[in-house]
């Protein structure tokens, strides 16, 4: 007999299924082909949720879809039975048509359509076939899908009559016995669960997990049999009609006639298996079921008794099958299929298995994360041993000695204060402060089964967010994920440029991922930019909440939707994401909104952080923007002086109170400012109020009009950063153009490079020249230079005490801090000369030019509107004096100021206006006043900028401020149609179901923004022309739409941007550097001169080499006081051991790797293991001392990789000193202002675009990846 081969599954196959159910039992599914993204989908309705469900299991090659289908016509076809129409009454039987049994019998007699009774019974009981299959191919968990279509609130009496279908259906596909069981048993208990109630607990609505009474149920049916020789029935012959699709080449199969006890084999019918009869074959056997209560939620999981008793049935299925057994042919599937397919069961979340929930939950993430890091199976973590739940220490240790192991080498270990804080509420002790889950997926290779792979992180402490604060920071899972656009040779799919990523947004929101023994469910996705490696890829961050665990409270007790706050890691009840959406984003009040637009409010929810003070709705007041006029103070507000003062005591603040507090509270972000001290407005004769005008109310409703009682969270006001004493800063190179644009200010700015470069030698020379550590230490902490292991802040900061050897900084401050002299002790003088020359390559490729007279600070629009159009308001919390002395004070007043915001793209995004003081706005400090009056914001016209905690640059220098003239605002601006800018905004009112919200949020969010790359083609054309030039206004204009891109939903497409650049921005071969450029001059003429001088004279004065001979008159005594005897013969015998080692060492540097590369760290790591000689000598215990072992070897890093912290000890032991615990060390104050601005960069500009910009800005000579690479496929 000739057996087909499965068609191709694809897109339009499945619309044309849709079409073809419809048309035979006429359901009026919808069809989303038909549809445009504006036709209201009422994805509640029974109708939509089918079509989720079908499209779900459409694409899994694991479902019979066919199975599925036949069964619902046998049962449409048993109800026409009793049914009379038109006075007739007419019988049929289930799985043939003949004559005019066909299309009447499914559709109503004589061609009349069913009534809307019938076809929502009909659709009611497809669901229930659905979603029986959907459980079982979530391995014991229910659908996604449940909960949509108020199925039981709208239909009671349906829901019953499905209910015991549906147990007929798990009777029949669910429980078995191993085969070989010829009969059924006649009588079956109940499943432990009662799944009517269950099936809700997913992200519709809240879960409830709790046992039920058994209530035993008999079904009795016959078995099915299959004849081969029936006539298929007409739904299968119209489903299988030929059209201009491919639908099969037939293919010879043998059947030698074996009988198989498998009850759910492969089926036909309809649509996927085309063939001339029925082959759903129903195999009998013996059916058991679970008959008492499960303990807890296991059942949900891979090994609950469900996927228990599945996996056995279909090993022995497999098992049974011979080489000439019945079977069908492998689907054939397209490509989203075979993406959809290695997703759901070879993707980052489909390991079947998982940890006891007896096991804590900081284990459990170890034992997970070491062995994907190992890539074995995580049930062979726990065999052959057990566990030490003592110390991190006893586990490390016995991870280390693991048998799974097999020379693997060690991930990182997490830090101790993060393992040590990682139970119950997983917070530490310093203030907003958590321990935060994050993880990488990454491509997998091409040998490799599945798209991605997943790497976990170690455990690590961030600042906190709302989300945690409010469920814990442990139900909060974030993972990076490479681009869709970008992807690897082996899955790219370049004549389907978005299936790729419109495939991972349906993998993504549409399924629940099990992972540390959770269930998790994605709520947000963001590009994110690394900022220490411009060079790397591009990347994706995506959220995830956990709805449900093995761990988590399946009590008795009713459980609300929302989660109780409070909860502890081990005490988490279920909740769906629709709960945690509408707490934090309520959806009938934010209708009104977009979908792109509202998805980005998620950021709220995300920020990180400081929790300070705790609201009452009464306290919040509202503050109506202007009507018919332009919103002037967009983003900012006033709050209370007592409340700012409670702010402050929350933070431990001391001395002036700060004059603005950046923020989230509620629904709203942006800037607050504090009111003056007799201020006329209170909160009903409260002194502690605030005020959230239209414009930051970004989530309704007001607080104000909320009911009590409130939860505490989200009216808690939230931290971002304050204004604090102001600096000197460096000028951007994006505004140099605007500058020289503006007025002749080459020469000035040229002496200022010099400058510059000058001070950082003379800084370098006087530690140099003292041998100071004490001096050397403070240079450290004044130049922050940048690490060169390109991790991000957080990162360092965790290895920063552990590992300082792979930082230069921590390098230097380690090894001063122990006393080693700067220009005595040879790695240091290596380390530090290294140092200066990064730093000068920085201030060459960076045009790192300080401006004394000029700093960043917060603007807020005049609250008293006492500032005319064209003053500011600037005053200082200190004196003010540069070097030079042209300026001290505390205020500026009658002298003109320039005031720029990055990105600066216009000649107008740099004003020049005139500062003024004023008594009336004398309490702000800090922060630059603009007007309120006039008919556009200041803020505004510098790049669209706003008050919700911009920092414009602002400049007093009058030898660049007198030379400097205003442009005008450009005329005309380019609507998005001119650029092929294409929308993805939907309002939310046309969306009614949380599926399809964040299915087209993170579809359209997982594109890449082509922002990056129009700023630096904008830069070529002003390179070129001029920044006045009309093209570079074009895409200037251009760029005004992508930064708030994410937000508007549109999106500059790969295709588009070709050729919008063909026309703009042709390719030129020729462009050279060029003097009249004043970025050139600078670079060329200027700093790069400078350097080279500088360099020459620092080695001239302090060679480098002459330190190489000497030796650390402390690091030898030791040994000096007994050189022979015990001690000596000890030593002896460990150097043969180290030079071992250090050819290790030697020879993994000669393949190209860098100081810190796994294999010689792992040489290091393993010369420190090296056990103690045996003897008495008591410096036998610390043999690392031996002189001779620092002979051999002492200019090369090797001795400081594996033995600097005892060299340190030593160092320190010979000096009058005091012992610190690491721990103690890391809340010392180490470069505070540093670390405070690249946290606070985080939120400097919302959303990832303008850092992008920011970063290509100051970057103009490259340094970021090729977007032209012709790796990107949309």
């Amino acid at each position: 007999m000739v057996f087909p081969r499965t068609p191709v599954r694809s897109g339009p196959e499945l619309s044309q299924l849709i079409d073809l159910i419809n048309e035979q039992f006429d359901l009026d599914i919808p069809n989303p082909r038909l549809y445009s993204p504006s036709v209201g989908r009422n994805d509640k309705s029974l109708s939509w949720g089918i079509y989720r469900r079908i499209q779900r299991l459409y694409f899994d090659r694991s479902v019979d879809l066919n199975r599925i289908l036949n069964n619902f016509e046998e049962w449409v076809l048993s109800q026409s039975t009793t049914q009379i129409v038109g006075g007739s009454r007419y019988g049929h039987i289930p799985g043939s048509f003949s004559g005019s049994f066909g299309r009447d019998s499914l559709t109503g007699h004589g061609g009349r359509r069913i009534s809307q009774h019938e076809r929502q019974e009909r659709l009611t009981y497809l669901v229930g076939l659905i979603d029986d299959e959907l459980y079982l191919l979530n391995k014991g968990s229910f659908s996604a899908f449940k909960g949509d279509d108020g199925l039981s609130a709208e239909h009671p009496a349906i829901t019953g009559r499905s209910l015991k279908r549906r147990l007929s259906v798990e009777e029949e596909e669910e429980f078995h016995t191993a085969p070989n069981s010829p009969v059924k048993d006649p009588d079956r208990a109940g499943t432990p669960m009662d799944r009517g109630k269950v099936c809700n607990l997913d992200i519709g609505h809240a879960m409830d997990l709790q046992p039920t009474t058994i209530v035993p149920v008999h079904i009795f049916k016959s078995p099915k049999t299959t004849d081969m020789t029936k006539k298929p029935s007409r739904f299968v012959e119209r489903l299988t009609a030929s059209d201009s699709y491919p639908r099969y080449e037939a293919m010879p199969a043998a059947h030698n006639g074996a009988n198989f006890s498998f009850s759910t084999t492969e089926a036909s019918s309809a649509f996927l298996y085309s063939n001339n009869g029925r082959y759903d074959t129903s195999f009998t056997s013996t059916v058991t079921e679970a008959t008492e209560p499960l303990l807890d939620s296991e059942s949900m999981y891979e090994d609950s008794v469900v996927g228990h008793l599945l996996s056995q049935g279909t090993t022995t299925f497999e098992e049974q099958q011979a080489p000439n057994a019945f079977a069908l042919q492998e689907p054939v599937y397209s490509d989203e299929g075979y993406i959809m397919e290695d997703l759901l069961h070879h993707g980052p979340f489909s390991l079947d298995h998982q940890y006891p929930s007896s096991v804590p939950f900081r284990y459990r993430y170890e034992l997970e994360r070491v062995a994907r890091a190992w890539d074995i199976s995580l049930d062979r973590m726990l065999v052959g041993s057990s566990i030490s739940f003592k110390t991190l220490d006893d586990f490390w240790g016995w991870i280390g000695g693991h048998n799974q192991r097999q020379g693997k080498r060690l991930p990182e270990k997490p830090s101790r204060k993060a393992w040590e804080a990682a139970t119950g509420s997983f917070k530490t002790d310093k203030h907003s402060e958590v321990v935060a889950l994050t993880g990488d997926l990454d491509w997998c290779g091409e040998s490799e089964k599945g798209i991605f792979k997943l790497r976990l992180n170690p455990l690590k402490t961030e600042r906190t967010c709302r989300f945690h604060r409010r469920f814990g920071s442990d139900r909060f899972l974030s993972l990076t994920m490479p681009a869709p656009a970008r992807p690897p040779p082996h899955p790219r799919l370049t004549s389907q440029p978005t299936l790729l990523r419109e495939s991972l947004a349906l993998w993504l929101t549409q399924n629940v991922h099990r992972c540390l023994g959770r269930v998790w469910k994605p709520f947000f996705v963001e590009e994110v930019e690394s900022k220490r490696k411009i060079k790397s890829e591009r990347r994706f961050r995506v959220d995830f909440f956990a709805i449900d665990g093995i761990d988590f409270d399946h009590g008795a007790h009713p459980v609300s939707s929302v989660a109780p706050p409070g909860q502890d890691s081990g005490s988490h009840t279920p909740m769906s994401l629709d709960a945690l959406i509408d707490w934090h984003m309520p959806q009938e009040a934010n209708r009104s909104q977009s979908n792109c637009k509202l998805f980005q409010r998620f950021s709220l929810g995300l920020s990180k952080t400081f929790a300070t003070v705790i609201l009452r709705p009464h306290q919040v007041l509202p503050l109506p923007d202007e009507s018919n006029r332009p919103v002037m103070n967009d983003g900012c507000a006033l709050m209370s002086r007592g409340l700012a003062n409670q702010i402050c005591d929350s933070l431990g603040l001391t001395g002036n109170t700060p004059s603005a507090f950046q923020g989230r509270i509620a629904g709203a972000k942006g800037l607050w400012m504090v009111d003056r001290h007799q201020s006329q407005i209170s909160a009903g004769g409260e002194d502690i109020w605030i005020q959230i005008s239209d414009s930051q109310l970004k989530i309704k409703p007001h607080p104000h009009v909320w009911q009590e009682p409130v939860d505490d969270e989200q009216l808690t006001f939230e931290v971002v950063k304050w204004s604090k004493p102001l600096h000197p800063v460096a000028l951007n190179t994006q505004l140099l153009a605007i500058l020289e644009h503006g007025g002749h200010v080459k020469e000035h700015i040229a002496d200022l490079t010099r400058l510059g470069i000058r001070s950082v030698y003379q800084d370098f020379a006087e530690v140099l020249k003292s041998d100071s550590p004490v001096l050397c230490r403070s240079l450290v902490q004044k130049i922050r230079p940048s690490g060169d292991d390109g991790l991000g802040l957080m990162s360092q900061k965790a290895w920063r005490f552990e590992q300082w050897m792979s930082n230069d900084a921590e390098f230097i401050i380690r090894l001063t801090e122990a006393g080693f002299g700067p220009r005595s002790f040879y790695p240091l003088r290596k380390r530090l000369g290294k140092c200066l020359r990064e730093l000068l390559n920085r201030y060459v490729d960076e045009l790192h030019i300080e401006v004394p007279l000029s700093t960043y600070a917060f603007c807020i629009a005049d609250p008293y509107s006492v500032l005319k159009p064209d003053e500011v308001h600037f005053g200082f919390s200190n004196n003010w004096r540069d070097g030079n002395g042209q300026f001290e004070d505390n205020l500026l007043d009658g002298v003109d100021v320039l005031v720029g915001r990055l990105p600066a793209h216009l000649p107008s995004d740099i004003q020049r206006r005139r500062a003024v003081w004023k008594p009336e706005l004398r309490h702000f400090k800090d922060v630059i006043v603009f007007p309120s009056t006039g008919d556009i914001p200041l803020a505004h016209m510098l790049s669209g900028g706003d008050y919700d905690g911009d920092t414009p640059w602002v400049c007093w220098d009058q030898n660049i401020v007198h030379n400097f003239y205003n442009t005008d605002l450009p005329s005309h601006e380019f609507p998005p149609e001119h650029y092929g800018l294409t929308k993805h905004s939907v309002p939310m009112r046309e969306i009614e179901s949380m599926d399809e919200f964040l299915q087209s949020a993170f579809t359209f969010n997982l594109t890449l923004s082509n922002l990056g790359r129009c700023t630096v083609e904008h830069e070529k054309i002003a390179y070129d022309e001029s920044i006045d030039s009309d093209k570079a206004k074009e895409l200037a204009c251009l760029l005004n739409h992508l930064v708030d891109g994410r937000k508007g939903g549109v999106h500059l497409s790969e295709q588009s941007w070709r050729q919008y650049r063909k026309r703009i921005s042709p390719r030129n071969p020729t462009r050279r550097h060029k003097k009249t450029n004043i970025i050139d001059y600078l670079r060329f003429e200027i700093a790069r001169d400078e350097q080279r001088k500088m360099l020459t004279k620092l080695e001239e004065a302090f060679p480098e080499n002459e330190a190489s001979p000497s030796k650390d008159e402390d690091l030898k005594v030791q040994l000096d006081r007994n050189g022979s005897g015990e001690l000596y013969t000890a030593v002896q015998e460990m150097s043969k051991k180290i030079e071992g080692f250090y050819d290790r060492w030697s020879s993994s540097l000669q393949g190209g790797q860098n100081s810190f590369s796994p294999l010689t760290l792992e040489a290091a790591d393993e010369a420190r293991a090296i056990p103690p000689p045996s003897g008495n000598h008591p410096l036998i215990q610390v043999w690392q001392h031996s002189r001779d072992e620092w002979l051999r070897h002492p200019r090369f890093g090797f001795v400081i990789h594996a033995f600097g912290e005892v060299l340190c000890q030593i160092k320190t032991s010979t000096l009058p000193a005091r012992t610190v615990t690491t721990e103690m060390l890391s809340y010392y104050p180490r470069d505070a202002m540093g670390e405070e601005e690249a946290l606070d960069g985080e939120d400097e500009y919302e959303g990832h675009e303008a850092i992008e910009a920011m970063l290509f800005g100051m970057r103009p000579s490259g340094g970021y990846y090729d977007p032209d690479d012709c790796m990107s496929v949309e």
